[in-house]
Formats: structure tokens, C-alpha cells, sequence
């Protein structure tokens, strides 16, 4: 996950020279950096910088790889500084202009509302847009019943965005997830701030060590696909304090607490999406059993570490008991005949815990262990049932790597199959000819096929996305994967609750194209799901609950 921070804090309780302080913040984690700059110089506080300094310290973040795509400004005249405001975007990459709400009264928020307009035009021409940030008065100052933050945006009229500041707002006497329902489509961007709110003081801490919900303020970002920033003034060690919050954010990054599931199915015929039923809490990775055995249609799927079947016709889920793969995750696989299903389960050894596959018969009972290495996480059944083939964290002189392995569904010896990237999501075509996975040993994750011992391994899918796990239709036709975008997380990232994609094209790459877009990511299309005619598919959407 992509976690940005304002710069104003760290700056201004740093002793460290700026580049040293850079190259920390770097190490800490973070990919994005939201600087303070005064657009005519005048503004001698240390933590803003000039536009001469800019173009000194730009380079910098470039090649430390700290991007840049916002930055809050200062100016005694905004007016006269516009040309600096333009610079910002064309020379500098600059896509969100931040600015002050300024003085909190009627007439003067009328006043600043035709400049701010006026900025917004300009921008908007551009390919960039302006927000405006909330302090504490912001908040606490009430204009004709709404907030004199509200009010300023209001009198935008639509031209001007928000960039929601969730502790200030809390500070300011309101509740911030009760703000953000009403500005949801106007908040653009996301900044963190906490406070212990049992003590009445305004001296913030590092994210997580105060008492806002900031789990919720999260999947309300991810929801909307806006840049998220810790902005935390820090009064103990700057890197330190820096480092707390950025792994305390992408911790609660991985919990869905707030989230509900839709288990839906995709007509690739008509392009329409049935939902077949809401479930609280985390349902994931739906398989769909193709009648070749009774007759029976019916979907499986995990939900709370167990794995459930579902009637498509009744719509009634029904627990397959699974023996000693009892934790399970969401990576399982039906054979291609449909009388098992192998399953990727937490279990402990002699050789401690972690993820491993089993094979238990599809109805349920008792679960045989296969690969006796962790962390194993299945995503490929041989079309003969004679091979399984799985994702595999395994140390590789001294290193730890992501590869593909293959083993037999006997257990045994297992075989390595990739040596470069991080790579994951092996799954056979139903010819038996081809291993399709997917790798970051481009760059971004894409789409790769080989064969089924390792060789000749093609490239499939070029997008400036990161796509993940490409599932074949049982006619060896049509390929579905899921997309994030560049920018929202790392390429090995697989996060739940984001802004995804999903994408098709013909078995050789063909005819590619986006054919839908909604909430998801983890578990929502971790394995095949393919109907026995390749007219459907099933997928999981999510949604945020009200809290």
C-alpha cells in the first residue's frame, strides 16, 4: 500500500539536513512525500521551501524515489503567485494544489471562494486540481449550520475538493466518520492525524497511539482510491515516530473489521453482474463446481477459516468439514474431475507454522497434508489430477524468494519452477499444455504463461497496472484477472478493499480489455471461478459498512 507523508512535522522537528532527512524517510517505508512550498519566498518558516529550493531538492526525491503529488502552498498573494502555482504542475508533476480555508468569516470566505475558483479553472485545464485543508477552526467555526470548511467548498460550487484532515475534525468538536458520509464524493485526499480526544489538548501524537478510528478512516480511502498521508508533528524522534505510524497504518491496512461481501456472478455474454447473495463479514475466493460428477452446479468459497459450498438454486451455504486443515485461507482448487478439492491451511509441524496444501474429498472429510514446506498457497490442479502447483516463500541461498513450485498430488519432492521476481497464482490451462502466473520480474505484476516444466515463459499482459491471477475459461478461450492500479499499493502487494479492475482478453493475449471496476482486491478472484460453459464467472465485490 501506497502511504504518503506531509513533510510541515518532520521538517520542523527534525535536526537532520534535509536530504539526510529524505533518505530516513525513505527507509521508514514511505513512497510519497507531501512538501510545504512558498510560492514567493516570503514565507521564512524552515519547513516550507522556496521555488529555488524546489528545483534542488526535487531531483532528490526523484532519485530516492519519493514521489511527489501534492504539495500544500503559501503566498501573501495567491493572485500574483499563479504562475508559480502552474510551474508546480508542469515542471514538477504536481496533481493536487493544497491551500487553507483562511479567515473564518463570511465575507472572507465569500472573497477567497472567487480566487479559489479562479485557481481551480486554471488547474483544471492542467490535468490537476485544488483542495482545501482543514485545521481545528476550521471545524469549530459554524457558518449557516454547516462548518466554515463545508461552507468554503460549498461556495466553490463544485470546482474545489476537500483534503479531509481526520484528526483536526475531531478536534474541531465532529465526529469524522459522520463527516466524511456527508463529503464522501468531496474529499479527494486523506491526511491522518491522531490525538488522545480523553485529554483537552491539541498535541498530537504518532498514528496509533491515540484513540481515533483510524481503521475505518482507511477503508473509506481505499473505497474511494484517494492518496492517503500521516501528518503527525512528531515532538520524540522524527524517523522513529515516522516508522510507528507508517507500520501501524499498514497493519490495520490488512483489517476488514468495517466490511460486508457480495457474492456475485459475471455474464460475459451480456456484461451484467447478478448478485447472488450479502454476507456479513469476509466471504472470498469463490470456486464453481461444474456439475461433472452429479449434475450439481454449486459454488465453494472460505469464509472465518473454513471452507463452505454454496446452493446456487436455494442460495443456502453449507460448512465442508475439512479435518486438520482447519485454518483455512483463500487459495483452494477443485480437481478437474470434481471429486476433491485441495486447500491451502495454517497447520504446524516439527518444522513450526504456516500455510500448507492438502487434498480432502469435495464433500468433506479428512484433510491429507501434501507439502510438508510453509508457506505453501495452492492455486493450480493438473487437468490428469496428477500434479499440484502452488505459490511458495522458500530461503534460496540465504534469500528469501517467491516462486512457483509444482509437486505431485501424492506429496513427495517439490520442483521450483521460477528464479526471478516475485511470483505467485500458478494455474494449469485446461489442455494441460500451460502454467499461466504472475510476476513482478518486469516491473509491475503481470501475466506470464509457461510450460508445464518451467520452460519458454511469455509475458501476457503490458498495462501500466499491476494485474494479478489469470484464470482460464474451462474452453481454453478466455482469460479474467484482477487489476490494481500503478500507485495504489507495491507491485507484490495484494491488498483487500481497494479500487480494482477486472480485465479479459482471448487465450493468446488478444482483444484485451477492462470489464468492470468495483471494491475488492484479496479474495475477490484469488482462484478459478469459471462456469463448465465459460459464459460466467464468479467474483466477490465489498462494501463498507455504516459504523
Amino acid at each position: 500500500m501506497i502511504l504518503g507523508l506531509q513533510l510541515y512535522g518532520p521538517i520542523a522537528n527534525s535536526k537532520m539536513d534535509v536530504t539526510e532527512l529524505l533518505a530516513g524517510i525513505k527507509k521508514t517505508g514511505i513512497d510519497r512525500v507531501e512538501p510545504c512550498i512558498s510560492l514567493d519566498g516570503k514565507n521564512k518558516n524552515p519547513s516550507f521551501w522556496s521555488m529555488e529550493q524546489c528545483k534542488e531538492i526535487f531531483p532528490v526525491l526523484k532519485k530516492l524515489g519519493l514521489e511527489v503529488i501534492s504539495c500544500h502552498i503559501a503566498s501573501e498573494d495567491l493572485n500574483e503567485s499563479i504562475p508559480e502555482i502552474c510551474c508546480l504542475v508542469e515542471n514538477f508533476g504536481i496533481k493536487q494544489i493544497v491551500v487553507g480555508t483562511g479567515e473564518l468569516n463570511e465575507v472572507a470566505i465569500q472573497e477567497r471562494a472567487f480566487l479559489y475558483r479562479k485557481i481551480a479553472d486554471v488547474l483544471a485545464e492542467k490535468g490537476a486540481e485544488l483542495l482545501i485543508h482543514n485545521g481545528k477552526a476550521d471545524i469549530a467555526v459554524k457558518i449557516q449550520g454547516r462548518t466554515a470548511y463545508e461552507y468554503m467548498v460549498d461556495i466553490c460550487l463544485g470546482k474545489v475538493a476537500m483534503q479531509f484532515d481526520t484528526g483536526w475534525c475531531a478536534r474541531g468538536g465532529e465526529n469524522p466518520w459522520a463527516f466524511i458520509k456527508r463529503n464522501e464524493n468531496r474529499i479527494k485526499s486523506l491526511h491522518y492525524k491522531d490525538f488522545d480526544m480523553a485529554k483537552d489538548s491539541d498535541v498530537d501524537t504518532w498514528i496509533g497511539n491515540g484513540t481515533l478510528d483510524n481503521e475505518i478512516f482507511m477503508q473509506f480511502g481505499r473505497l474511494k482510491g484517494i492518496p492517503q498521508f500521516i501528518d503527525a508533528d512528531t515532538y520524540g524522534d522524527v524517523l522513529e515516530d515516522v516508522n510507528k505510524s507508517y507500520w501501524y497504518l499498514m497493519n490495520i491496512g490488512q483489517q476488514r473489521a468495517h466490511t460486508v461481501s457480495y457474492l456475485n456472478i459475471f455474464d460475459t455474454q451480456t456484461g451484467t453482474v447478478k448478485i447472488l447473495q450479502k454476507f456479513e463479514g469476509i466471504v472470498e475466493a469463490p470456486n464453481w463446481v461444474q456439475g461433472k460428477v452429479d449434475g450439481k452446479n454449486y459454488l465453494i468459497y472460505n469464509k472465518d477459516e473454513a471452507i463452505y459450498s454454496f446452493d446456487l438454486e436455494t442460495k443456502v451455504s453449507t460448512k465442508i468439514e475439512s479435518g486438520i486443515a482447519d485454518k483455512c485461507n483463500n487459495d483452494h482448487v477443485i480437481s478437474f474431475d470434481e471429486k476433491q478439492i485441495a486447500v491451502s491451511s495454517y497447520y504446524e509441524t516439527e518444522q513450526g507454522g504456516g500455510s500448507r496444501v492438502f487434498i480432502l474429498p469435495i464433500g468433506g472429510g479428512e484433510a491429507k497434508l501434501i507439502t510438508p514446506n510453509a508457506p505453501s498457497y495452492l492455486h493450480g490442479w493438473s487437468p490428469d489430477g496428477k500434479e499440484l502447483a502452488y505459490c511458495a516463500f522458500r530461503e534460496v541461498d540465504g534469500k528469501q524468494c517467491v516462486d512457483i513450485y509444482t509437486i505431485s498430488a501424492e506429496g513427495g519432492q517439490e520442483k521450483r519452477l521460477t528464479t526471478e521476481g516475485f511470483n505467485d497464482g500458478p494455474e494449469y490451462s485446461p489442455d494441460g499444455k500451460h502454467i499461466w502466473f504472475i510476476s513482478t520480474r518486469s516491473g509491475l505484476m503481470q501475466l506470464y504463461r509457461m510450460n508445464v516444466d518451467g520452460s519458454d515463459v511469455k509475458q501476457m499482459t503490458f498495462e501500466d497496472y499491476n494485474n494479478w491471477f489469470g484464470h482460464i475459461s474451462p474452453d481454453c478461450k478466455k482469460v479474467v484477472n484482477l487489476s490494481y492500479r500503478k500507485g495504489d499499493l507495491q507491485p507484490n502487494e495484494h491488498l483487500p478493499n481497494m479500487q480494482v479492475q477486472l480485465w479479459m482478453m482471448d487465450y493468446d493475449g488478444s482483444n484485451r480489455k477492462m470489464i468492470l471496476e468495483f471494491f475488492g482486491g484479496q479474495g475477490s478472484i484469488n482462484v478459478n471461478s469459471w462456469s463448465g460453459d465459460s459464459r460466467y464467472f464468479a467474483f466477490v465485490s465489498y462494501d463498507i459498512q455504516n459504523v
